[in-house]
């Protein structure tokens, strides 16, 4: 935060990755391989990425991969999207839906649109044939996965689902082999799914993980060197959080029926809740006593006037009234289980990279 009290961001978001993409298929040659890296912050690549040009992108608010992959894909913000969250209602008076299942989490009314469909760089990507991989995203089916891909063929993967780092990205090398070795009449634009995520959520960036992003740059400059245009960025940090059952009930005691209209929303370090009408200001100042000193509490539409997202129209109906973003690791989180955690502002959780490999990159 600055001393103003807005949220300051580097000079790009991941609103300008398709741009950057398409930048990069322009130049020419066979084509660009994108790596997607789940949960891979700014100052772990810069620490590990060596032979790489990189520069420092800013993630969405909330920093989840929901919202975050949807805006990298479509250059849209939030506010176009609408993917809010993770978890959130999919519009006054609509049913609580977890954005990547599409499954409904509260409430009877189904969804009409809980995803909002946009345009894609796959789209854009004019005379090259756009396809994406990725384990994961091979397991998903509904509104999300099928906007973030929406455009591109999908390329089942290779390999079985690990959460091991190096035998992850081993996976990824197998799946950008058969790809980059398929007999093509365009240009390449692939996009590949790097799920470090599911490890750094419990280990963190530990030596493991550290080992496994060296090899992916040691695979991504080997690529570059056959030709291809080699791009990675990322859609979120993580940082260190710590258990706390006693915050995790104080949350408990405020997200009720009697007070709230719907469970809660949001993911991660960012939570929100749906206050009954006329009971906003009951809720937030119970809420703000209960995470004293753990949570900046304050009204959705206050986020705009942070530098962090307008609250008007659709997004406000999607948004519970009162939210709570993390300021301390003992925030309570969704999955208490977890050592490592993203969604708020700290900058931890919301810088990133963008990493380019080139023929001439350092060795």
């Amino acid at each position: 935060m600055t001393e103003a009290g807005t949220f300051a961001r580097p000079g790009l978001d991941l609103r300008a990755v398709p741009g950057l993409v398409l930048s990069e298929l322009d130049r020419g040659g066979r084509g660009v391989l994108v790596l997607a890296v789940d949960g891979l912050s700014w100052l772990v690549a810069r620490r590990v990425w060596r032979s790489a040009e990189l520069s420092c992108l800013a993630s969405t608010f909330p920093s989840t991969s929901a919202t975050a992959w949807l805006t990298s894909v479509t250059g849209a913000p939030v506010t176009e999207h609408l993917t809010v969250g993770a978890a959130y209602r999919e519009r006054a008076g609509g049913p609580l839906v977890n954005a990547i299942t599409g499954d409904v989490l509260a409430g009877a009314a189904a969804p009409r649109e809980p995803v909002r469909p946009l345009p894609t760089v796959f789209e854009r990507a004019e005379g090259a044939e756009a396809v994406v991989v990725g384990r994961e995203l091979d397991l998903l089916s509904g509104p999300w996965v099928d906007a973030l891909t929406r455009g591109a063929a999908r390329q089942p993967a290779r390999e079985a689902l690990t959460r091991d780092p190096y035998r992850l990205v081993a996976g990824v090398a197998a799946d950008v082999g058969a790809a980059i070795g398929a007999r093509r009449t365009r240009p390449l634009l692939l996009w590949v799914y790097v799920n470090l995520d599911d490890h750094l959520h419990r280990h963190g960036y530990d030596e493991r993980a550290v080992q496994a992003l060296a090899e992916l740059e040691r695979q991504a400059t080997a690529w570059a060197r056959r030709g291809w245009h080699v791009l990675a960025y990322a859609d979120h940090g993580l940082v260190p959080v710590a258990s706390d059952p006693g915050l995790a009930r104080r949350w408990a005691e405020v997200d009720t029926p009697e007070l709230c209209e719907l469970p809660g929303g949001g993911a991660g370090r960012v939570r929100w809740l749906y206050p009954h009408p006329g009971r906003e200001r009951e809720v937030a100042e119970r809420l703000a006593e209960a995470l004293d000193g753990h949570a900046m509490v304050l009204p959705a539409t206050a986020l705009g006037e942070l530098g962090l997202m307008e609250s008007a129209g659709p997004v406000r109906e999607r948004l519970g009234a009162v939210m709570a973003i993390a300021t301390s690791p003992r925030f309570p989180l969704p999955d208490p289980g977890l050592s490592y955690e993203h969604g708020a502002i700290s900058d931890g959780e919301t810088l990133v990279p963008l990493a380019r490999w080139v023929r001439s990159s350092r060795a």
